[in-house]
């Protein structure tokens, strides 16, 4: 039983430090020139996961990033509201 508890254990801060490595590949993705464009993997929504790859699928039609879409469709800005507050900085690295 102590196996089975330490293996997940074991998962779990495997899983804490693949969520803070990408959380720090976006910080550094999110700073970097304004005419590189983010890759889809990149997470821009923590508290409910929306990657880029859902923002351009969500916001195709239109070619350009509609904010309000995002927090219908998403949920976007309903949780810590630290997507919305940096949308300056990825908002044009979309399309």
């Amino acid at each position: 039983m102590k196996a089975g508890v330490l293996l997940s254990e074991t998962r779990v801060k495997n899983m804490d430090k693949e969520f803070l490595r990408q959380i720090d590949q976006a910080s550094e993705l999110l700073t970097q020139s304004q005419d590189q464009k983010l890759e889809d993997e990149v997470l821009i929504c923590e508290c409910f996961c929306v990657n880029v790859r859902d923002i351009r699928e969500a916001c195709v039609e239109q070619g350009e990033v509609n904010l309000d879409l995002l927090r219908k469709r998403f949920s976007m800005g309903e949780g810590c509201q630290s997507c919305m507050k940096a949308a300056p900085e990825w908002v044009n690295k979309i399309f």
